[in-house]
């Protein structure tokens, strides 16, 4: 191997995962280096894309689980792994909120008070580093209900990862509805506050929706006695907004829900029918940007999955051979969708009671890096330590 030209080198190693990876930087100086270079760490991550490998499956709720994506094959049978020592356990008694993931990077905050504590968090290098504190821009007062997300996603014109932070606040009292949103740097380690689009989003409606560098949502207008849904795009590197088009319905619908499949950006239509299709955006951004119908799910088979009003229905990964869709139903489980059979088959899962909000996240060599002040501030704040975890049932 010492014989192997780097370019050589790099084609093998970029192939592996990332457990070995990080195992190969102690062999020798020359590898160290190769395995950290930044160009390295873009090829390993697009190779993985490429070839939906390093995929995991994630579940938030007060727990954190890993599932490897090949167990699908197994029989059709989940079997998570718990992740026990991840570096949030100030957490644990309120649970964990999850923003998503991108490129392997999990955002990551509180039930309770979420904007105003999060962290960005690497499972795969076990690096983490604390969100500065940023206020809301709206005044905090009596019978105002919030509610508060986070969507992580990497701006390819800045080479920028940024997280972007809603919050929803609700006048019970008035039925007064507005909205704060924030975008934080991890190039400049610091927030600022975008423009703003003009109509508060559906907070409950989106999922996993950053796609091709941009956070989708749903807003409601309301006027007339009438709503009308608007699918909104906000690029995180331009930071500009759009209005998309929307997919032909089948009919009068009850709920739209957005989120990602497989770089798509897909979106789950809720019938009052009881039937559901979900669609997924092709050509993203150019001249013939459509919609095109993936899956229907009949009354028959809408009722055997028992899809339920509150939990929309949520693609998550397609299977390896591309012909099949993990979905999930809800606090009813998760099923296979079969594209090419129009069918679904049920999914077990092992030594979990309940695994309602999966979501993929891809193993990779993204690093944390934050301007040197705040790697000071880090390590006060007692998020060093991670490196001295054991993860994933290995010692590292």
């Amino acid at each position: 191997m010492a014989q192997l030209p780097d370019e050589i080198l790099e084609k093998i190693l970029c192939r592996l995962p990332v457990k070995c990876l990080l195992r190969f930087r102690c062999v020798s100086k020359s590898w160290l280096a190769l395995i950290s270079n930044p160009y390295f760490i873009k090829l390993h991550l697009k190779q993985s894309v490429q070839t939906n490998t390093n995929n995991s499956l994630f579940q938030k709720n007060f727990d954190l689980f890993r599932v490897a994506l090949d167990s699908l094959h197994d029989g059709d049978v989940l079997q998570p792994m718990k992740i026990d020592s991840i570096p949030l356990s100030r957490f644990r008694k309120y649970g964990i909120r999850s923003g998503f993931s991108c490129d392997g990077l999990l955002c990551i905050s509180n039930v309770i008070n979420a904007h105003d504590s999060a962290f960005l968090w690497s499972p795969s290098t076990r690096k983490s580093i604390k969100l500065p504190y940023e206020p809301t821009d709206i005044a905090i007062q009596s019978g105002l209900r919030t509610s508060c997300v986070y969507r992580i996603g990497y701006d390819n014109i800045n080479d920028d990862y940024k997280v972007v932070r809603i919050v929803v606040y609700l006048v019970v009292s008035l039925g007064v509805i507005e909205y704060d949103i924030k975008v934080y740097s991890l190039r400049s380690n610091s927030w600022h506050r975008p423009e703003m689009f003009p109509y508060c989003p559906n907070w409950n409606r989106f999922g996993n929706s950053i796609v091709c560098g941009s956070l989708h949502w749903i807003s409601t207008v309301k006027s007339n006695l009438k709503e009308e849904n608007l699918i909104v795009a906000f690029d995180i590197g331009t930071e500009k907004y759009r209005v998309l088009p929307q997919p032909e319905y089948s009919g009068p619908y009850y709920k739209l829900y957005l989120d990602d499949l497989g770089g798509c950006l897909s979106l789950s239509c809720h019938y009052e029918s009881s039937t559901v299709d979900m669609f997924l955006l092709k050509e993203y951004g150019g001249k013939n940007e459509h919609w095109s119908r993936l899956i229907t799910l009949p009354l028959s088979l809408s009722r055997i999955t028992s899809i339920e009003n509150y939990y929309p229905l949520k693609p998550i990964v397609y299977s390896k051979s591309g012909k099949k869709v993990l979905l999930g139903m809800g606090s009813r489980g998760h099923v296979l969708y079969n594209l090419e059979e129009k069918s679904v088959e049920n999914i077990r899962v092992l030594n979990v009671a309940s695994l309602i909000h999966l979501y993929t996240c891809l193993e990779s060599l993204v690093s944390i890096n934050v301007p040197a002040a705040a790697d000071t501030e880090t390590e006060r704040s007692g998020v060093k330590w991670v490196s001295d975890i054991q993860i994933f049932g290995c010692n590292w």
